[in-house]
């Protein structure tokens, strides 16, 4: 592989003759050879990974369609997107489609709750703990919302053509900051999403809270809790 560096030819991409793939790296023309056609099958090591990767990518699209949620990822001093460095940080955590291991829909570090339930109902999603109490740093005169965000992961399609893995991003209703009574928040599922998540048997559901100020920002998060 060469690189052009001295921009004579300008920006160039594309098949050059039947050899040379020129392609645009920013501040450099790339050139290669012409890749060789495949032959043969992939193996099963590379469906595997194609599988995590595309499910990854799945979960990391889904995160990062929740406005609020995706406000607290940091930005990534590599000048990665959010997207990026939210599928850097789960496609580590996720093992396969078969054995699929974790996710964090927050960046680690997050506070953490007391006795977290998370169910997966027929029609909903449901997040109960216990107080969250007063010695987690939160402050009420400025932190005055909480609210549950997150994904569920889809694994095992009930009819054949549907896809393997789907997943679906879902918000609680807002409830007020009470650090003295239990945590009960529910996401009620409808239209496309419902058909989606009633379409899977195997429904995993990762989430945190959020505390929220008057603006609608989110000031803290939690660590992840799952079902």
């Amino acid at each position: 592989m060469g690189r052009l560096v001295d921009q004579i030819l300008g920006s160039a991409s594309g098949l050059v003759g039947s050899k040379l793939v020129f392609r645009n790296n920013v501040s450099a023309n790339i050139i290669a050879k012409r890749p060789k056609k495949r032959t043969s099958p992939p193996s099963a090591a590379e469906l595997a990974f194609r599988a995590k990767f595309a499910l990854a990518g799945k979960v990391a699209r889904a995160i990062n369609s929740i406005a609020i949620l995706k406000g607290v990822w940091p930005h990534n001093s590599k000048g990665l997107s959010k997207f990026n460095e939210i599928f850097q940080a789960n496609y580590k955590l996720i093992n396969s489609v078969a054995n699929f291991g974790t996710v964090n829909v927050a960046p680690a570090f997050g506070f953490g709750t007391a006795n977290p339930v998370v169910t997966a109902d027929a029609t909903s999603v449901h997040l109960v703990t216990d107080p969250l109490g007063v010695n987690v740093g939160i402050d009420t005169s400025v932190e005055k919302i909480v609210v549950a965000v997150g994904i569920v992961v889809l694994l095992t399609p009930i009819a054949e053509g549907t896809p393997a893995t789907s997943v679906i991003a879902f918000k609680t209703l807002q409830g007020n900051l009470d650090l003295i009574n239990n945590v009960d928040l529910t996401a009620n599922l409808s239209g496309s999403e419902l058909t989606m998540y009633e379409s899977y048997t195997d429904r995993k559901v990762f989430a945190c809270l959020l505390t929220v100020d008057d603006s609608g920002k989110a000031v803290r998060f939690s660590s992840t809790v799952h079902s």
